[in-house]
């Protein structure tokens, strides 16, 4: 994939009217249910359709794949911050916070699935908003540990990765994948726990060693 320029309005530019607006919103709903049923190389046409737009509405409104795929991750991660916030500001715990923080949401999940289809410069709001998240984890990571709930040995990196591994969706019905999905989540919790009898082979996963 290439690179697009930002798709933020440029300073001084004029707002966009109702309507443009309304179209943006489409383009933005429909790019994130057709990427998530057909992954970040689905073609932009049928993102159009599905907005019920034409071809030249889209590309009005962004320069190309990375930039819409941009647009949509934004948005998406911006949900996830404030989800996994809200989890640390409200659980009376801080592992109860990782729990509720990593049970997956929808939002988290588009935004672990869709990731790995925008280019490293794509998007600098993007960027820092996923290291917002990466800080936010990082600090629920730490304070379960301090609580003796969360085993020593465990890295953000290692929660990130589990993420990553527990999102990927599966070719059932929703009601069985969501199923499928929670069972996963909770073995996960359980090999995350204190009180381990064995330690975690090789070596710590560093979030510097994930395409983050």
């Amino acid at each position: 994939m290439t690179e697009t320029a930002p798709h933020h309005l440029p300073t001084g530019a004029r707002p966009l009217r109702s309507d443009a607006r309304r179209n943006r919103r489409r383009l933005l709903e429909a790019a994130t249910a057709v990427f998530v049923e057909h992954g970040p190389d689905a073609p932009l046409d049928e993102v159009a359709r599905v907005a019920g737009v034409g071809p030249g509405t889209l590309y009005r409104h962004f320069s190309g794949r990375d930039d819409l795929l941009a647009a949509v991750l934004e948005g998406v991660v911006e949900r996830v911050l404030t989800s996994v916030r809200e989890a640390r500001a409200t659980e009376p715990t801080a592992w109860d916070a990782l729990v509720r923080a990593t049970g997956w949401s929808p939002p988290l999940r588009v935004a672990l699935h869709l990731a790995r289809g925008v280019p490293d410069g794509a998007s600098p709001t993007l960027r820092a908003s996923i290291d917002e998240v990466l800080d936010v984890l990082d600090g629920l990571v730490a304070a379960a540990q301090a609580e003796g709930a969360l085993r020593d040995d465990v890295t953000t990196g290692d929660v990130v990765l589990l993420a990553a591994a527990t999102s990927r969706t599966l070719p059932l019905d929703p009601a069985a994948a969501e199923n499928a999905f929670r069972r996963a989540h909770a073995l996960v919790l359980a090999g995350l726990r204190s009180g381990a009898t064995a330690p975690l082979p090789g070596t710590p996963v560093a979030l510097d060693d994930l395409p983050l």
